[in-house]
């Protein structure tokens, strides 16, 4: 997990650009799209939250639910 005060390495910049465009690929997202920036936002997450190794990454992106808004879920919609 990443504290504050903490930087990111190159070496892990890259892992994670790498992370991300291969999901965007995968995906077919555009870069420009607010789709993509999600992705992007949630890898950065799962990074500051422990997920450091690239092979997990991969795997935790690529079996997220899709994201539903609670009142939904809530509702049974």
């Amino acid at each position: 997990m990443l504290y504050p005060g903490q930087v990111v390495t190159n070496d892990e910049l890259d892992m994670l650009t790498r992370v991300y465009k291969t999901i965007s690929q995968e995906r077919g997202l555009p870069a420009d799209s607010p789709r993509c920036e999600k992705v992007a936002a949630h890898i950065i997450k799962l990074f500051m939250n422990g997920l450091t190794d690239e092979d997990e990454l991969l795997f935790a992106v690529r079996n997220r639910g899709p994201l539903v808004p609670t009142h939904q879920i809530e509702r049974g919609l």
